[in-house]
C-alpha cells in the first residue's frame, strides 16, 4: 500500500518534478488551512515573492487579517528563506545576482512543509530579519502545526512566540 507521503512514483524527470512538488505543496497548505476553517486562495499569476493569501484574525474571531504566504518545501529538515536562484529544468547557473532573501515588503508569512510528513511550519517573516538564508525544523518547534499564530495575528501574541524560539 503507498502513503500520502510517496513522491514521484511515475520517475519523472528529477527537475520537471521537483518544480511540479512546488505547485502541489501551494495546493495542499491551501487545502489544509481551508479545512481548518480558513479562507485561502493560490494566486492565479505567479511571479510574485507570495503564493497565497490566507484571512487570518487579530484575534480568535476577531477582526481578520489578509495575510500574503510564501509556500517553501521543506527538505533534509531545514527551510529556506531566500528566492531569485531559479531550480528545477530551466535552471541557469549563473552567479547569485537575483537570489534575496524574504522580508516583510515581499510576504507576511512563510509557510514550510516538510516534503516527508506534510506538517506545516508557519513562520511570520519578521522573525526571519536576524536568521541566516535558512533554518532547521528542529529550531522551528514551536511554529510546527501552531495554528493560533492564525487565530492570534497581533504583535503582542507574535512577540510571546518569537521568544519561546531559539537564537
Amino acid at each position: 500500500m503507498g502513503q500520502i507521503t510517496d513522491l514521484n512514483i511515475t520517475g519523472r524527470d528529477r527537475a520537471k518534478f521537483a518544480a511540479s512538488l512546488g505547485d502541489a505543496h501551494e495546493y495542499i497548505v491551501t487545502g489544509l488551512l481551508i479545512r481548518l476553517g480558513f479562507d485561502a486562495a493560490v494566486m492565479v499569476v505567479k511571479g510574485q515573492p507570495y503564493d497565497l493569501m490566507v484571512s487570518a484574525f487579530k484575534e480568535p474571531n476577531g477582526e481578520p487579517v489578509r495575510l500574503r504566504c510564501q509556500i517553501r518545501t521543506m527538505t533534509h529538515g531545514s527551510i529556506k528563506f531566500t528566492a531569485g536562484s531559479r531550480g528545477g529544468v530551466n535552471r541557469i547557473y549563473k552567479p547569485k545576482v537575483k537570489e534575496y532573501k524574504y522580508t516583510t515588503e515581499h510576504n507576511d508569512l512563510i509557510i514550510g512543509i516538510d516534503v516527508e510528513t506534510l506538517n506545516l511550519y508557519l513562520v511570520p517573516t519578521k522573525f526571519i530579519t536576524d536568521w541566516g538564508g535558512s533554518r532547521s525544523a528542529s529550531k522551528l518547534e514551536p511554529l510546527k502545526n501552531n495554528w493560533d499564530i492564525l487565530l492570534n495575528w497581533n504583535d503582542d501574541f507574535l512577540k510571546k512566540l518569537r521568544n519561546r524560539l531559539p537564537t
